[in-house]
């Protein structure tokens, strides 16, 4: 596969993850976490959920630190790329378990990250065929030393021949980061909707924990 037909289709895959959102949302409009809101288990679980986002936020722009601008165009082996080769992706994917905690549910915060994990194993694995004709030997090294998805730490990739400086990309950056606050809107959409609830304007069909 050509890096020109990779990079086309990961531009169709951000259009199907836009369009699964309604289908994401459903869970979240139909069910009640089985928790009242005034229970412990239930802001402990909330309180989790939050930090889940912040941590997706936050990782999400640590990874942009070292990818942004030069993403297909050098191996990236340092900063989060040292624990996971998609460290993105698997921000990502806690960053969607902290949306389902953040409505109190552990059901559907399994949900959302087995969604995750399975775009983005796919997503992955087909970027990682560009990237083998890219880097080659080198790329293949890197994929030995470090697992593709969950980070794996203590562990040091590469030699110091593939450790490359970090340059700050401000533009890349910015992306970043307004891409990710979508995910800190979860917050306060839980307080709407336990609101639309208590008044009755939203009536949930089932219970989960």
């Amino acid at each position: 596969m050509s890096v020109a037909t990779a990079v086309f289709q990961q531009g169709k895959r951000m259009r199907f993850l836009w369009l699964a959102v309604p289908l994401l949302l459903m869970p979240i409009l139909l069910s009640q976490s089985a928790w009242p809101p005034e229970t412990g288990p239930r802001q402990g679980i909330e309180f989790v959920g939050s930090a889940f986002i912040i941590i997706c936020v936050a990782g999400r722009c640590w990874a942009s630190l070292y990818i942004g601008g030069r993403k297909n165009r050098e191996l990236i082996t340092n900063g989060p790329y040292k624990y996971t080769r998609n460290p993105l992706y698997f921000f990502s994917s806690l960053g969607l378990a902290g949306i389902g905690l953040t409505f109190g549910s552990l059901a559907i915060a399994a949900v959302y990250f087995l969604f995750g994990y399975l775009v983005f194993a796919y997503v992955s694995a087909r970027e990682s065929t560009a990237l083998d004709e890219l880097f080659g030997d080198a790329y293949r090294e890197y994929c030995h030393e470090v697992p593709a998805f969950f980070p794996r730490l203590g562990r040091r990739a590469g030699d110091g021949a593939h450790q490359l400086p970090v340059t700050f990309n401000p533009v890349a950056l910015k992306h970043t980061a307004i891409d990710s606050s979508c995910f800190l809107l979860a917050i306060p959409a839980s307080q709407l909707i336990d609101s639309l609830r208590f008044a009755g304007l939203l009536k949930p069909m089932l219970r989960v924990f």
